[in-house]
């Protein structure tokens, strides 16, 4: 089934589900930066795509936020306060994917680089480097902090619903 239902999310929201998560996994990697100065497999490997991949999430979150809000009326529902936490976190996490891209970018092209995505120039190099574009693009690591944060709470949540409450949460999105 394509659409939500009450009991179960749709191919589409599940498609969209777990391919976002994938890629925001992925992104992850990018914290190998810290080790070495990026300078190993992590960064060589995952790096070059960082900003590239951070675009595509965004352009997916705004896709699925368009699609829940079609399919709000159907979808299965978490009642209660564990319902108000999963909204809450589900919001801030979205608003990491929406917000963390444009700040990279500030950070980006304020540091003096040029900004390219899936190997085009967006931005050719700047002139000079801009320090308020640095300073607002610092957050992109600290939303990337609160994001990982997210993740981790978002599985737990999942494992503490189908291993301790052995209700049907994880089965309506897998």
């Amino acid at each position: 089934m394509l659409h939500d239902s009450h009991h179960r999310y749709g191919l589409i929201t599940r498609f969209f589900h777990w391919f976002m998560a994938v890629l925001v996994l992925q992104q992850f990697f990018k914290f190998g930066d810290y080790i070495n100065d990026g300078e190993h497999w992590l960064g060589d490997t995952f790096g070059p795509y960082h900003t590239s991949i951070g675009a595509l999430i965004m352009l997916l979150a705004i896709a699925r936020l368009l699609w829940t809000k079609k399919q709000k009326s159907q979808r299965p529902q978490t009642p209660g306060v564990l319902g108000k936490i999963a909204k809450g976190s589900h919001h801030i996490m979205y608003t990491c994917m929406l917000v963390m891209p444009p700040l990279g970018v500030l950070y980006i092209y304020g540091k003096g680089y040029p900004v390219k995505l899936f190997g085009m120039t967006l931005l050719d190099k700047p002139v000079e480097k801009t320090e308020w574009m640095v300073s607002l693009g610092n957050f992109h690591a600290v939303l990337a902090l609160v994001l990982v944060a997210l993740v981790f709470a978002h599985l737990s949540g999942a494992m503490y619903h189908h291993f301790i409450r052995r209700d049907e949460t994880l089965k309506r999105m897998v």
